[in-house]
């Protein structure tokens, strides 16, 4: 028996007051079920901000590491290219023949004045053309072995300048090649027109 029931027998207490303190002690239960609820809405909250924090800071190492992968993959391939390009360079052996093509940024016509057999190789797929250096306005062109310039055209295919894969026919008229003696002599032969001008 609790003890407001004794106070109730005994009479120190009327039934009226009984019922008031019981109905005040229910609400008193019902606000703090509604506070226990609240708290657990309120840590809830928190919890899955906490987690939702937890998971941006993962996803944000995530990103920066595969950043730094990246960075050092294009570093790696750099490295690897300008390997490539200095172990396989072939140096240009002077000659009558010209040889043209375009810059590495794509806006001039450069050319080449080589020995015949290294145009013969150009045209054939045996030679190709690679840029070299840090950006291709600044770019110095050299000539490359095929079988680098396939790795190259494999790692890096925006070095190659100039690299005929598929060579053409040897019938083809457009494949021959000029003879750059006997078009200096002809024009030895031609006078010059603005000589008495300059």
């Amino acid at each position: 028996m609790s003890l407001r029931d004794q106070l109730l027998r005994a009479g120190v207490v009327d039934k009226k007051t009984v019922q008031r303190v019981n109905r005040e002690e229910k609400e008193e239960r019902k606000q703090k079920a509604g506070a226990r609820e609240a708290r657990a809405v309120v840590e809830a909250r928190e919890a899955a901000a906490r987690e939702a924090e937890r998971l941006a800071h993962l996803e944000a190492q995530r990103a920066a590491h595969l950043a730094r992968e990246r960075a050092r993959a294009e570093k790696e391939q750099r490295r690897l290219v300008s390997n490539l390009l200095r172990a396989y360079r072939v140096r240009e052996r002077p000659g009558g023949q010209l040889f043209f093509f375009r810059s590495a940024d794509g806006k001039q016509a450069l050319r080449l004045q080589l020995a015949e057999s290294m145009a013969v190789d150009l045209r054939a797929g045996r030679l190709a053309v690679a840029w070299a250096g840090d950006r291709p306005e600044e770019a110095e062109h050299l000539l490359l072995q095929r079988e680098a310039a396939l790795r190259v055209a494999e790692v890096a295919p925006e070095r190659l300048v100039f690299f005929n894969q598929d060579p053409p026919d040897k019938a083809d008229l457009s494949e021959k090649l000029y003879d750059m003696g006997a078009i200096f002599e002809a024009r030895a032969r031609v006078p010059d027109r603005w000589a008495g001008l300059r």
